[in-house]
């Protein structure tokens, strides 16, 4: 598990948090009226944010995810928005896949406008569920050279500002339990049509909305990996994603805990400074310990990815859970410890909003305990068979 970062890692930390304070700066503003900072996204974009994980090759920086996650990170510490840091997960899903899955053609289409900054989305929620992955209706047919594509996303992250990624459907004609298939679109193509923009209680500054598919034209071009591949796919996606939540949490309960430290300290009751209460200081404590496991969740997660162990995807279900859970407690208790002034219509409540939907973004934390479960389940329905042969065999 990876407790310290390398030199370079260190570098884009520290590189890549001066770029979140310029979020930081612009927070309230795209909270209120409900939009995206395209500004400071761009200055990530410029500074090749999006270039690290690619080889040099593809017009990358050569270097890894864990890198990646480094940059992430340190624009996690200071942004003081997850609304921002949502927007950035749900891009790199439609980098990762065009990377990573991606054909030749593929590539040469699509990696450069992601690498520059053209948002992406990584679309796969309907009306029928969000982590039911085997329920949406979303559906491609065929015809003569191509296929076209029908239905309805809903509730999607990025759909307002977004100019490509990818869409996950079916295509019947495969045969039921082998036809999800990953598409990935250019949004501005005939067929394809945007609901109004979501008016959220929170995450407020990264824009949601329904996506709508109407005869939508599929071209072979369009399609990541093989017909009917969709699910492998979609699991190492989702998470690769679910890993970084952990950094995300760490990096907004760091700038809590250090909002809420000069607080007590300053702030004196009966004469005293807050910080002396213990039961202050729990509050203080509970937050840093949220920070430090959330942190070490997302590189664990990471690691167990990259050699493909059995327990990547539950420690990623794991950390995706604690930064939901641990992100809200730690922006109660920045509220609480601020009082009234906690209370009030500002940047310390704004973060509280947030903070709710972390619960939700990503599978709720009641999905992650079923993910979690059916995982272990699986494991022991192997096992079993393990055992079985062997005695067999003996």
């Amino acid at each position: 598990m990876q407790l310290e970062f390398s030199k370079y890692q260190s570098e884009l930390f520290h590189r890549f948090a001066e770029l979140g304070r310029h979020a930081a700066r612009n927070a309230a503003r795209h909270d209120a009226e409900g939009t995206f900072d395209r500004e400071t996204w761009m200055l990530l974009a410029e500074a090749g944010l999006w270039r690290i994980p690619v080889p040099k090759s593809l017009g990358g920086l050569g270097g890894t995810w864990s890198d990646c996650a480094a940059a992430m990170e340190g624009v996690a510490t200071t942004a003081e928005d997850l609304g921002f840091l949502v927007t950035m997960l749900g891009h790199i899903g439609s980098l990762r896949i065009i990377l990573e899955e991606g054909t030749p053609e593929q590539k040469e289409r699509w990696l450069e406008p992601v690498m520059r900054g053209d948002v992406g989305v990584t679309a796969m929620t309907e009306k029928t569920g969000g982590s039911d992955l085997a329920r949406m209706q979303v559906a491609a047919h065929s015809e003569e050279t191509g296929w076209r594509l029908n239905g309805e996303k809903v509730h999607i992250t990025n759909a307002p500002i977004a100019s490509l990624g990818m869409i996950a459907g079916r295509i019947p004609s495969l045969g039921e339990k082998r036809d999800i298939t990953l598409f990935f679109l250019d949004l501005d193509q005939d067929g394809i049509a945007l609901g109004e923009t979501e008016d959220n209680l929170g995450i407020r500054t990264s824009p949601t909305a329904n996506i709508r598919f109407t005869n939508a034209r599929i071209d072979p071009i369009n399609i990541i990996g093989a017909p009917g591949d969709g699910l492998r796919i979609l699991y190492r996606i989702i998470s690769f994603e679910r890993a970084l939540y952990g950094i995300m949490a760490s990096g907004l309960i760091e700038n809590m805990l250090g909002k809420s430290m000069e607080r007590v300290e300053s702030r004196k009751a009966f004469n005293r400074p807050l910080a002396d209460y213990q039961y202050v200081q729990g509050r203080i404590t509970d937050m840093k310990i949220a920070s430090v496991v959330c942190r070490l969740m997302t590189y664990a997660g990471l690691e167990q990815l990259g050699k493909e162990t059995e327990d990547a995807s539950i420690t990623c279900s794991v950390g995706k859970f604690l930064a939901g859970e641990k992100l809200l407690e730690a922006a109660e208790h920045m509220v609480q410890l601020h009082g009234h002034l906690g209370f009030m219509n500002n940047d310390l409540s704004r973060q509280l909003r947030d903070a709710v939907g972390m619960r939700i973004a990503g599978g709720t934390s009641d999905i992650q305990k079923i993910n979690i479960f059916n995982q272990m389940r699986r494991q022991v329905s192997v096992a079993r068979q393990a055992q079985f042969h062997q005695e067999a065999a003996e």
